[in-house]
């Protein structure tokens, strides 16, 4: 069989339907960028200097509206490019879709374990409550806007055309840069 592999440019497994170890590294990978992300807000911070020219209190506001889902939201689906690009997987649309709720759900976990130690000083009671709080408002976020990139990965699958991946993912910006927004001023 030489010739056939990745270097020849045809798939190496043809699977119709993701495999338990696919929805582990989309998870897991999405957990490890929620680990990075919730510890790593002080390295894309830097991309909003320049809104403190005009106005220090719209700092923080910016970087959770416009920086934080710009970084987060294709950061979150590393698991699935893996799985696309390297792996040559060939599944339907939907398979990707719950793929990339996966990565969400993980990455959405991680993030709020974060939080919820970091503010473990104050006392068990604050650290879980933020935990099950976030988890109920932050968690399905960060999985519906990984899933919408997920049927945008799925779709580039099926066309080939990467362009297809654009539009869920700026949808899934915009929805995290909206929710971001409204728990900022609330």
């Amino acid at each position: 069989m030489a010739g056939r592999g990745s270097a020849a440019g045809q798939p190496l497994n043809t699977a119709s339907h993701p495999r338990r170890a696919h929805y582990l590294i989309c998870l897991g990978m999405g957990a490890t960028v929620g680990f990075v992300a919730a510890f790593g807000e002080s390295f894309y911070e830097p991309l909003a200097i320049p809104v403190l020219i005009f106005s220090q209190s719209l700092f923080p506001i910016v970087v959770a509206t416009a920086i934080a889902p710009l970084v987060e939201e294709p950061a979150k689906s590393l698991g699935l490019l893996l799985l696309k690009e390297e792996e040559r997987l060939n599944f339907e649309i939907a398979d990707w879709t719950v793929l990339g709720s996966l990565s969400g759900i993980g990455f959405g976990f991680m993030e709020n374990a974060v939080y919820a130690l970091a503010v473990l000083g104050y006392g068990a009671n604050v650290s879980l409550t933020l935990f099950f709080m976030r988890g109920l408002l932050t968690a399905p976020l960060h999985g519906m806007t990984a899933t919408l990139t997920g049927f945008g990965v799925g779709l580039w699958q099926k066309s080939g055309n990467a362009r297809l991946l654009v539009i869920p993912l700026v949808t899934a910006m915009v929805i995290h840069g909206s929710f971001n927004l409204l728990a900022s001023v609330i």
